[in-house]
């Protein structure tokens, strides 16, 4: 009798991969169900089953499974099934933005996200100095780490910010829907800046950096809206004409387009999800086709590739645990500033745009979203080593922290908002 060959290397792989998937959906499915008994929105469990996934406590746990589980060989195909799913959710997001709103607003859009960055980095960079003080021997060099600081107080996590809006509902009134478009806004300054600071703590910055991805990113708009737009739009009105379900052809023809519009962003070092959600705002209007891409598509994304995603990065975060009384007392204070910070900017851009007072508080809120883009600049930061680990530990619990009161208080201030469509 022959002996049972043995596994090829791509059949481990696969393996290896086929178990994390199965791991990643169960802990993702439980803490969604557990998010929704808690009043909060599915996305904010899942967000949590990312990190908890990772060295923060399944590795603190079962170091030995954890191991096994996410094997370093196949962290490859699994961040890059992470980022196809943040791609896919940034353009699912785009689809469901109401422009019209914005275009209505414009004036509390760019006032929202410009003092919505502005202010929490204004706060962030007057504290640094406390802070930086408070480190153990041997510190970090003080103008580098005021400036990953101050940007980490000033993230909003757009995909968390959407996805919450669109489980709850609140994409469609006209203060979500501001909110996105001000997240937008505010995301795409955050990664030049943190881009900008990453090259001028490593002493390689320029003007012309920055010069060229804004001529970039105005480029890839100009084209997705006059040049992609109408034409998607006719060959979808021909594809659609009669049926309510997306060919494969179609399909696989938006796919196509949805990637090299993340490609070109992402080349231009300001994220591939930045190109996902220009493709989708710039095809949001045509409804036949977002009803049908709901129905087919975006199951399979948040089931399967946004827990991914949160897992990803999860896998690269070790929040660990505060040390004593005083790392506790600074966290609080660490989550005051921000919340403070990124809550009184959009609060008053929307006031000083004559937005009423509920619409700045659901905007103030919104904005206190940092879920993991936040912990994309920690790690950032933490490889930097501008970051020590015990305030980073302190900025991942405020970023999960601030997240989890988004629901509750958008909620709560939006009650009884009429959708917007």
């Amino acid at each position: 009798m022959s002996a049972v060959a043995p596994a090829t290397a791509s059949e481990l792989a696969v393996q290896a991969l086929l178990l994390q998937l199965i791991v990643v959906i169960a802990a993702a499915r439980l803490m969604a169900w557990l998010a929704r008994r808690a009043g909060q929105a599915e996305v904010i469990g899942q967000m949590i089953a990312g990190i908890l996934l990772g060295p923060s406590l399944f590795g603190q746990l079962a170091p030995e499974a954890f191991a096994y589980v996410f094997a370093p060989a196949s962290a490859p195909v699994f961040g890059g099934l992470a980022q196809l799913g943040l791609v896919l959710l940034m353009f699912q997001i785009g689809l469901d933005f109401e422009l019209t709103a914005v275009t209505v607003a414009r004036r509390t859009v760019a006032l929202v996200s410009a003092l919505g960055m502005a202010f929490p980095f204004a706060l962030g960079a007057a504290t640094a100095a406390y802070f930086h003080d408070a480190l153990p021997e041997p510190r970090p060099e003080s103008v580098s780490f005021l400036l990953i600081f101050a940007i980490s107080m000033s993230i909003t996590a757009l995909p968390v910010l959407g996805r919450i809006f669109a489980e709850t509902g609140l994409m469609r009134t006209r203060a979500g829907a501001i909110a996105i478009g001000a997240a937008a806004v505010g995301d795409v300054i955050g990664w030049i800046l943190l881009g900008a600071v990453s090259l001028l703590i490593a002493g390689n910055f320029s003007a012309g950096w920055i010069c060229l991805r804004l001529a970039g990113l105005g480029a890839v708009i100009a084209a997705a809206i006059f040049i992609v737009r109408p034409a998607l739009h006719r060959y979808l009105d021909r594809s659609l004409a009669g049926s309510d379900e997306i060919a494969r052809p179609t399909l696989a023809a938006v796919l196509a387009l949805v990637f090299g519009c993340a490609l070109i962003t992402s080349r231009l070092e300001l994220h591939a999800l930045i190109g996902g959600f220009i493709l989708g705002v710039a095809l949001h209007q045509h409804r036949p086709f977002v009803a049908a891409w709901t129905r087919q598509v975006d199951p399979f994304v948040s089931a399967l590739l946004l827990p991914v995603f949160f897992t990803s990065t999860g896998l690269r975060t070790d929040a660990g645990a505060l040390q004593g009384a005083a790392e506790v007392l600074q966290c609080g204070l660490v989550c005051v500033i921000a919340f403070a910070g990124k809550y009184g900017g959009g609060y008053l851009g929307a006031r000083l745009a004559g937005e009423t007072p509920r619409t700045a508080h659901v905007l103030g809120a919104s904005m206190n979203t940092r879920g993991l883009m936040e912990l994309v600049v920690l790690n950032i930061g933490f490889d930097l080593g501008v970051l020590p680990r015990s305030l980073y530990t302190q900025l991942v619990y405020m970023a999960v922290l601030t997240t989890l009161l988004t629901t509750p208080l958008v909620r709560r201030y939006l009650r009884g908002e009429p959708a917007t469509r």
